[in-house]
C-alpha cells in the first residue's frame, strides 16, 4: 500500500509539473505576440507625418453604382481641428464636406441646401464605425482604434501575410478592423473594415498608393476608398498633387442663410 500511494504522488507532482510547464509556455508565447505586435505599431506610427496641417490639391473618380464622375478640388487639414474637402466641376465649387470632432458639414451648392449632423446619422460613417479620429487617421495614413483617442499596441494582433504584415483589431463590439502593412517599409497599404457578422451588412476599405515625401515621412498621392454592401457600391480614388503644409487657411465654413438644411440621406442622394 505505502508504494502504491508513493507511486500515487510522483505522478501527481510530475503531473502538476507538466501543466505549470504548459501554461508558463502559453504565458511566454503570448508575452513574446504582445510584445512583437507592440514593436510592429510603433514601428508604423514612426510613419506619421510631423506636421499640424495637410494641404493638396485634389482630383476625384467618383463612381457610385453605375455611374461615374470626375471632379477637382483641395483636400485641407489641421490636425484635431478639421478636414476640409472641396470639389469643383469646371473650376465651381459644387459642394463642400467639412469633418471636426464635433460634427459633419455637408454642403451642396448644386441645389443650395446643407446638412450638419453627428457622424452617427451618416449612414456609410455609422456602418463602419467611423469617428473623426478615425477619419483623421485614414486621411493622415495613420494607425487608429476605433472609439479610442489613444493607439493602444495591445488593441492589436499581428500576423504575417506574404509580403505584408496584418494588425488587425477584433475586440470591437460589432466590426473587425484590419490594417495590411508592406512588411519592410512599415508603411499602412489599406484598411478593411467589415461586420463580425451578417446582420451587419457591408463592408468598408481605404487603400493608398504613389508616395512621395511630406514633412519628412512617407505620404500617399493617391488614397481610394470603397463602401459595398450598403445600396449602391461606391468607388472614389483621391488622386493628391501639391502637397504642403501650410496651416493659414479658414477651416470652418458656415452655410449661406439662403440653404436649406435638410436630412443627410436627403443631401447625399440630391448631390450624388
Amino acid at each position: 500500500m505505502k508504494k502504491i500511494l508513493l507511486l500515487a504522488a510522483l505522478l501527481a507532482m510530475t503531473a502538476c509539473g507538466t501543466k505549470r510547464t504548459i501554461t508558463d509556455t502559453q504565458s511566454d508565447t503570448a508575452t513574446a505576440a504582445h510584445s512583437a505586435a507592440a514593436a510592429y505599431v510603433r514601428a508604423v506610427r514612426d510613419n506619421n507625418p510631423i506636421t499640424s496641417a495637410i494641404t493638396a490639391k485634389l482630383s476625384v473618380d467618383l463612381n457610385i453604382g453605375t455611374k461615374n464622375v470626375g471632379l477637382s478640388g483641395s483636400l485641407k487639414m489641421k490636425r484635431d481641428d478639421v478636414i476640409q474637402l472641396s470639389l469643383t466641376l469646371l473650376f465651381v465649387e459644387v459642394a463642400r464636406v467639412e469633418f471636426t470632432p464635433r460634427d459633419v458639414l455637408i454642403i451642396d451648392r448644386v441645389h443650395k441646401q446643407y446638412v450638419r449632423a453627428s457622424y452617427a446619422d451618416v449612414d456609410f460613417l455609422a456602418q463602419a464605425g467611423l469617428d473623426f479620429k478615425a477619419l483623421q487617421a485614414l486621411f493622415w495614413h495613420e494607425l487608429f482604434v476605433p472609439g479610442s483617442d489613444e493607439v493602444r499596441p495591445e488593441r492589436f494582433q499581428l500576423s504575417a501575410a506574404g509580403d505584408h504584415t496584418l494588425l488587425t483589431i477584433s475586440d470591437a463590439p460589432r466590426l473587425n478592423y484590419e490594417f495590411l502593412c508592406v512588411t519592410k517599409s512599415h508603411l499602412i497599404d489599406r484598411l478593411s473594415v467589415e461586420g463580425k457578422t451578417t446582420a451587419e451588412r457591408g463592408k468598408f476599405v481605404w487603400r493608398y498608393a504613389d508616395f512621395t515625401t511630406l514633412a519628412g515621412k512617407p505620404f500617399p498621392k493617391k488614397m481610394t476608398l470603397s463602401v459595398a454592401g450598403v445600396g449602391k457600391d461606391i468607388t472614389a480614388a483621391l488622386q493628391l498633387s501639391g502637397l504642403g503644409t501650410d496651416s493659414a487657411f479658414e477651416g470652418h465654413t458656415t452655410p449661406s442663410s439662403k440653404y436649406r438644411q435638410r436630412q443627410a440621406a436627403e443631401v447625399l442622394k440630391s448631390l450624388f
